[in-house]
């Protein structure tokens, strides 16, 4: 039986939206402003989700034979 790929889309996803609501928590804290909170939690998500990108390529590069 062949062996599947793994997605690591989830796992890209969910380190996102992890790194989004810390930001928007840690800003709403700072700056008691909603605006800009959601500005903070999307801008930390896209870095969240990069990172994670980034992480998932290279955990990803060493199993391949």
């Amino acid at each position: 039986m062949a062996r599947a790929e793994p997605s690591y889309r989830t796992l890209r996803l969910l380190c996102a939206n992890a790194a989004g609501m810390v930001g928007f928590l840690a800003a709403y804290v700072v700056a008691r402003e909603p605006g800009v909170a959601a500005v903070a939690a999307v801008v930390l998500g896209v870095i969240g989700y990069v990172a994670s990108s980034v992480l998932v390529d290279y955990a990803s590069s060493g199993t391949k034979e």
